[in-house]
């Protein structure tokens, strides 16, 4: 055999051998993406797919990877969410009270659309569900009522829209998703070795994570100069109140109305409304609250509770890690108010309720806090 035989043949041979080498190597990464996808959908551990499986342990952990599929898949019967506030709540200490099976949705700094859609969804997926336990902020009452973590110009946070949406196009986000099948990976471990799943008392609590008390509340916060100017609330803020609370609380009562709603204003501590006070918006904030008042007791569906009033609560900064967030003590007690009754706004003494709010905090001495 000449030499260019030799050389045609010897070139022949490493094409084949290079053909040979992208075809194996493709198979081998199709098998892994194949591999990687079916964990995922038979562990789903952000249950886009199904309900958590028997015998299988699974990490709360991500409240706005979670909710959507807990709320769609779980067996329950009640719900509690809302912003951080709600995060210390225990599912099992609600069951007790309220004769229910519920579970935990929570949502860190969540607008009331955020927390309004969830609660769409759960509504649409179970047909079970009878009672909802939700509170309504007052730092975000006055807010257009479409807004929505996703289109905060300040966040860096980006949406996980390929799980709360039903477009089944883009789960490839999901399926191929190497941080999540981490998560995926985790509850295996987990189950083999006989690690519980997160309960909904545990799941989103934060109780352990911080210290509590006047001189930790003070820390996190620099009082302000005294404003000699009031800022009371306009035309336009009482719009966007009316809208907010139409679209994401009214309109949904008012579409299922076998469905109960618990809907409670926080207590924010004594140190929130000081702060109020001297940028001159307390008024503004009270009249809020009571714009608040008259449009929810007007539906018959709606529970409102209110605990601003509660001094025992507002002026114990022990129970405080800053001017707004309580710890689970606190959480306790609402769920026992509200299970008993207590703290009720009505249409018939939503008046005099605010008129004990705003006596209370006007005449408050704040000096002495920082005494």
């Amino acid at each position: 055999m000449d030499k260019t035989a030799r050389d045609n043949k010897s070139e022949k041979g490493k094409s084949i051998s290079a053909k040979a080498f992208n075809i194996l190597f493709l198979l081998i990464v199709c098998g892994g993406l194949a591999v990687t996808a079916v964990v995922m959908v038979v562990v789903d551990p952000l249950f886009h797919y199904h309900a958590p499986l028997r015998g299988m342990s699974y990490t709360l952990n991500d409240e706005r990877y979670q909710n959507n599929g807990i709320v769609k898949h779980f067996t329950y019967d009640a719900m509690i969410t809302g912003t951080s506030m709600t995060e210390n709540f225990k599912t099992s200490e609600a069951d007790a009270l309220f004769d229910v099976n519920s579970v935990k949705t929570c949502f860190m700094g969540g607008s009331y659309k955020e927390i309004s859609d969830n609660i769409e969804t759960a509504l649409r997926a179970n047909p079970q569900l009878k009672l909802i336990i939700r509170a309504t902020d007052q730092f975000d009452l006055i807010s257009d009522p479409n807004k929505h973590v996703s289109t905060d110009p300040d966040s860096t946070f980006k949406y996980p829209w390929y799980i709360v949406d039903d477009n089944p196009f883009n789960d490839v986000e999901y399926l191929l998703n190497k941080a999540l099948l981490s998560d995926a990976l985790t509850d295996i471990r987990m189950t083999l070795s006989n690690t519980p799943s997160t309960t909904f008392d545990e799941y989103a609590n934060w109780m352990s994570a911080y210290t509590f008390g006047k001189e930790e509340v003070l820390k996190t916060y620099q009082r302000p100069a005294q404003s000699d100017l009031t800022y009371p609330l306009t035309d336009d803020d009482r719009e966007l109140i009316r809208a907010n609370l139409q679209q994401n609380v009214i309109d949904l009562a008012n579409a299922h109305p076998d469905v109960t709603f618990y809907t409670w204003i926080p207590p924010y501590s004594v140190c929130f409304y000081d702060v109020e006070k001297r940028k001159g918006t307390l008024e503004r904030c009270f009249d809020a609250m009571e714009y608040e008042c008259e449009l929810l007791t007007c539906v018959d569906n709606i529970k409102l509770f209110g605990y601003a009033d509660r001094e025992d609560i507002v002026t114990d900064l022990s129970l405080y890690k800053d001017m707004a967030h309580y710890g689970e003590d606190v959480n306790s007690e609402v769920l026992r108010a509200m299970a008993a009754g207590e703290g009720l706004i009505t249409s018939d003494n939503y008046r005099s309720y605010m008129d004990r709010v705003r006596s209370f905090y006007m005449n408050y001495d704040y000096d002495s806090i920082y005494e």
